[in-house]
């Protein structure tokens, strides 16, 4: 598998994968849904982004390819797999509050935090994977990632 390949698809799924998770479980929290309402919504919707976006990565490179009259320039299933993996662990991060948590006030605060500090480590491993300032790496990820946590949050709570 290309490096490159895999670096963009990591990146990609689980930055998708935190974002996406605390939005909607910052809307159905505040919506009032019980704990098992909110950790059955988030389980459904890491299962089927997850799903989705690996089955997207294929169909995308799938068709990139076609245009290439057929050469393989990246390995299809590999990324896909990538997408899917990083997507649904990531995920998980912003869900796993709620799992321990009763109050699902307080989750919520727990796991806006725990995706700050993934979105770090996300820069953090990617500075390291490309040779770049990890600082300057985990800075640019948190940054973008952290803002489109909160508008994900004002969507939640708006609807």
């Amino acid at each position: 598998m290309q490096r490159r390949g895999f670096l963009r698809n990591f990146i990609f799924g689980a930055e998708d994968g935190l974002v996406s998770t605390v939005g909607l479980l910052s809307g159905v929290s505040f919506a009032g849904l019980a704990s098992r309402e909110i950790i059955v919504s988030g389980i459904i919707l890491i299962l089927v982004e997850a799903l989705s976006m690996g089955a997207g990565v294929y169909i995308s490179e799938d068709s990139t390819n076609e245009l290439s009259d057929g050469q393989k320039k990246d390995n299809q299933l590999s990324d896909s797999l990538v997408m899917f993996f990083s997507y649904m662990m990531v995920g998980l991060i912003p869900l796993l509050p709620y799992i321990f948590t009763p109050d699902t006030r307080q989750a919520f605060y727990y796991s806006v935090a725990s995706t700050v500090f993934a979105l770090i480590g996300l820069g953090v491993f990617k500075g390291y994977y490309v040779k770049k300032s990890l600082f300057l790496s985990a800075l640019k990820i948190t940054t973008i990632g952290t803002i489109v946590v909160l508008l994900a949050i004002a969507v939640g709570t708006i609807v």
